[in-house]
């Protein structure tokens, strides 16, 4: 999030840029809805009030006095426009400490409801993503659901894949004995090498040196859109993915930019779908020279890339080294992410490689196959299913180790924690708000089965690390340090 300030006004957030158009009124509408009506006990009477003003709207309440903490009104200003989503809070005085938990929850319940609205526009969007030929173009959901497991389980830092071997492992003792062991290392290895290979072919766009371009194009959801897209399903998406395919190339002109959304809203015409102009953002980043250009930083091979229509805003990284590894970005990550938190998260996933992480991984499941079989089998006995859970928790406690590890090396090797910060609030600012209003919630999260540590404590750390800190040492070692006061930090506090 960026700030700036004047003499009149002593904090203002800019909270968002570049708005789409029809998101503008929308977005309005959905405070109107969801975030004022049950904050209206805590707002002064009548002070509440919304003004259209040029190409936007801005919104203007007064909360209450409560308590201690607030010694007086505090006016609050929302502008919504197509340049940027601005907050502001007219007249206060920065010397005013009553007022300093207020307006900092202000700002996060504000940008938590920003960020919730975009979400929900993505869930109830139409996406298509589209390469530099017709061959390498995709829509949503056109993949099995059998690629899409399989999405799944290589995404993240590969815990998710060697943890259903280890599910797996228990349902085929039963069949063939000790020997499941032996089998399912096997089949684990084989997977691991050739893992990058295995995500390459996931995605259909697949950009590189000769096609580095990749274009989002989103279609904002009417009722009559998903009226049409429900009744027909999948069939009809399928039908308007191909004919985009065979039409629509890269928009890396304002022209091109016009002949994709013409070629996009013929498309939809023809399958019974109404969509104007102003419903479709068009988007086209150069993907692989970002990544070319992070890997350089790593003193790394560039590895090969595919993009992933998953609305979500995620990355992963796969391969037993440089020369083998395969990077995948989801279309969430090219639509949400600006250039400099898109290039912070691929460089956490090059830490992943960097740290042969999944070979790590492999080495450690493979050793609790082996140990459960061969050296404390009755162990197994004793605890029975509650050994599972102690193992998955053991494994998960190397994915969160692994993980820091990666935010790490991100942060030092490319110099910009913050941008890796401000990737991780947007990507998880559910999770953020909730760890840091929620008494217990702190703990709690330490003790889930995911790879990744909290959200708050991973965007605390990164505070640590200067711009100018080039060279951290022991990077594991440190971020088992972290993991340990951050645990303990959770466990003690109020």
């Amino acid at each position: 999030m960026e700030t700036t300030s004047t003499t009149e006004t002593a904090r203002r957030m800019v909270i968002e840029r570049n708005i789409p158009e029809p998101a503008i009124t929308g977005l309005v509408e959905f405070i109107d809805r969801y975030y004022l009506p049950p904050k209206m006990r805590f707002i002064e009477a009548l002070s509440y009030r919304k003004t259209e003003s040029g190409d936007g709207f801005e919104l203007f309440w007064r909360l209450k006095p409560v308590g201690t903490e607030q010694a007086r009104p505090l006016p609050i200003a929302l502008r919504i426009a197509k340049a940027a989503i601005e907050l502001d809070f007219p007249r206060l005085d920065p010397n005013d400490k009553s007022l300093e938990s207020v307006v900092a929850r202000t700002v996060d319940e504000i940008e938590a409801v920003v960020l919730s609205y975009f979400q929900n526009v993505k869930t109830t969007s139409l996406y298509f993503v589209i390469g530099a030929t017709e061959e390498h173009s995709e829509a949503p959901n056109q993949r099995s659901p059998m690629s899409n497991a399989v999405k799944r389980i290589f995404a993240g830092n590969t815990t998710s894949l060697f943890l259903s071997f280890t599910l797996l492992s228990f349902a085929l003792y039963f069949i063939i004995g000790v020997y499941t062991v032996f089998l399912l290392i096997s089949v684990q290895l084989a997977a691991l090498i050739f893992s990058d290979k295995i995500v390459y072919r996931l995605g259909s766009v697949r950009p590189n040196a000769e096609r580095p371009l990749v274009t989002i194009a989103s279609v904002r959801s009417n009722p009559e859109t998903l009226k049409a897209v429900s009744q027909h399903g999948k069939k009809i998406l399928s039908q308007i993915r191909d004919e985009i395919a065979r039409n629509a190339t890269v928009a890396s002109t304002a022209a091109a930019n016009e002949e994709l959304k013409g070629t996009v809203i013929g498309a939809l015409l023809r399958h019974g779908i109404i969509a104007s102009g102003k419903e479709i953002t068009v988007k086209t980043r150069n993907v692989y020279r970002i990544v070319q250009e992070v890997s350089e930083k790593f003193s790394r091979q560039t590895p090969k890339i595919t993009v992933a229509n998953t609305i979500v805003s995620n990355a992963s990284a796969t391969g037993i080294s440089s020369s083998r590894s395969t990077v995948m970005i989801t279309a969430g990550s090219l639509e949400d992410l600006n250039d400099e938190e898109l290039e912070a998260v691929i460089g956490h996933e090059l830490g992943h490689v960097k740290g042969h992480d999944p070979v790590i991984l492999f080495a450690a499941t493979s050793f609790e196959f082996l140990g459960r079989f061969y050296l404390w089998f009755p162990l197994l006995l004793y605890l029975g299913l509650f050994y599972f859970v102690l193992a998955f928790g053991g494994i998960y406690l190397i994915g969160k180790l692994l993980e820091t590890r990666a935010d790490t090396e991100s942060a030092v090797m490319l110099g910009n924690p913050a941008a890796l910060a401000s990737a991780l609030t947007k990507i998880g600012f559910r999770q953020l708000y909730r760890e840091k209003y929620n008494l217990g919630t702190k703990l709690f999260d330490w003790f889930r089965f995911d790879p990744h540590p909290p959200i708050y404590f991973r965007i605390a750390r990164l505070s640590k690390y200067s711009e100018k800190q080039k060279v951290v040492r022991h990077t594991l070692l440190i971020s088992i340090r972290d993991i340990i006061v951050g645990f303990f930090s959770a466990l003690f506090s109020p």
